[in-house]
C-alpha cells in the first residue's frame, strides 16, 4: 500500500482539501477537532475538523502506521518517512492525552541557493559568504529552531558543491534531496523490538563508517549528540566543504551547543580542546528563523576563535564580507 500523503485522505475525513493543497507544508492534529495548518508564507492557522473525533483519530493512527510496518498500540510514539519523502509523527495514549499526528510535507523539488536568494529567504551577502566558504573547502554549520528551514538551506548549499566530487550524507530520516550523482546516503535505524537480533545503527556509528567510503564532503542532517566529536575530527582531517545542522537559538550559541554535544562522547577531549576543534572545523554559521511566518536565514557569522579567559567565541558578521585575519 502506498504511503504518500494523498493516500492518507481516507483516514482523515474532512481534511481532503488540506492534504491536496501543495501550499500546505505542515499539518498538526493536536487531538479531536483540534487541527492547525501551516501554508507557505502564512504561518499557522486553525482548520475545521468536525469529523475528527476520538475514535476516528485512533483508527487514523493505526491505518497510517500499519503500511509503514509500525503499530502505535505497541509503540505509542512513531516517527517515520512516507514514500514521497514527507515526515509523519504519531503519539497516542498513554504517551499523550489524545492521539496527536503531525505531517510535514516536502515540496516536489529542492530549492537552489539562488532560489532562496530570489525569494528573499537567503540574503545575497550570506549566499556569497556560503559560496566562498564551500569553494574554499571550509565547513558550514546551519543552526535554528524546529521548522525554521535548516534542511532546506543545507539542501540548497549542497548544490554549490562540485558535481564531480563525492558526497556522503548521514541522516536520522532521509530528508535531503541530493542531485549530485556521486552520492552515497546513510540512514540511522532504531533497534527492532520484534527482532532481538537487530542492533541500532546510530548517527555516530555512521559518521565513523562514512570515512571508509572516501568522501570529499560529509553532510550530517542534524547533530544531536556524541556524533559531534567524530564529525569534528573528520572536518579537521581533510573533508572540507562539509555541512551539518544543529538546533540552537542563535548562531553563537550553536557553537557552544556543538561543543557540548561533542563532550557527550565517552572519549571526549577536554573542553578547551573541543572548542578549539570547533574553531578549526567550522568556518561559517548560518542561523535560520521564522519571521512573520516566513523561514529565512536571519544572520551569519564567521568563526574566528575562542577565548579561554572568558569562555567566549570570537566571531565576525558574515554580512560584512570576507572574514578578517584572526
Amino acid at each position: 500500500m502506498s504511503t504518500a500523503i494523498e493516500h492518507l485522505t481516507p483516514f482523515l475525513p474532512g481534511l481532503e482539501d488540506v492534504l491536496a493543497d501543495m501550499a500546505v507544508s505542515e499539518l498538526m492534529i493536536n487531538g479531536p477537532h483540534n487541527v492547525w495548518v501551516e501554508r507557505t508564507g502564512q504561518g499557522l492557522r486553525p482548520a475545521d475538523a468536525p469529523q475528527l473525533d476520538k475514535d476516528t483519530l485512533h483508527r487514523a493512527a493505526i491505518h497510517i502506521a500499519r503500511p509503514l510496518g509500525l503499530d502505535p498500540n505497541v509503540s505509542p510514539t512513531i516517527d517515520a518517512r512516507l514514500e514521497d519523502g514527507s515526515r509523519v509523527a504519531i503519539c497516542v495514549p498513554p504517551a499523550s492525552p489524545h492521539v496527536a499526528i503531525t505531517i510535514r510535507r516536502f515540496g516536489k523539488r529542492a530549492f537552489t541557493a539562488e532560489d532562496l536568494v530570489a525569494s528573499g529567504s537567503l540574503p545575497r551577502p550570506l549566499f556569497e559568504a556560503a559560496k566562498e566558504t564551500l569553494s574554499g573547502r571550509r565547513n558550514v554549520l546551519v543552526s535554528g529552531g524546529t521548522g525554521t528551514g535548516k534542511t532546506t538551506v543545507v539542501n540548497a548549499l549542497i548544490g554549490l558543491l562540485p558535481p564531480d566530487e563525492r558526497i556522503v550524507s548521514i541522516e536520522d530520516t532521509l530528508e535531503l534531496r541530493i542531485e549530485q550523482p556521486n552520492t552515497v546516503r546513510f540512514e540511522a535505524r532504531e533497534a527492532d523490538t520484534d527482532d532481538t537480533r537487530t542492533r541500532p545503527v546510530t548517527v555516530r556509528s555512521l559518521v565513523k563508517h562514512s570515512l571508509r567510503h572516501r568522501p570529499d564532503h560529509i553532510v550530517v542532517g542534524e547533530i544531536r549528540g556524541a556524533e559531534a566529536a567524530d564529525l569534528l575530527q573528520a572536518l579537521n582531517t581533510g573533508h572540507g566543504g562539509s555541512l551539518t545542522t544543529i538546533h540552537a537559538n542563535t548562531a553563537v550559541s550553536a557553537l557552544s551547543r556543538l561543543a557540548s554535544c561533542a563532550m557527550a562522547a565517552r572519549d571526549a577531549l577536554p573542553w578547551e580542546v573541543v572548542c578549539r576543534s570547533v574553531v578549526d572545523g567550522i568556518a561559517l554559521v548560518l542561523h535560520t528563523a521564522r519571521i512573520r511566518g516566513r523561514r529565512v536565514v536571519e544572520n551569519g557569522i564567521y568563526v574566528r576563535g575562542w577565548q579561554v579567559e572568558d569562555n567566549s567565541w570570537i566571531t565576525q558578521d558574515a554580512a560584512d564580507g570576507v572574514p578578517s585575519e584572526p
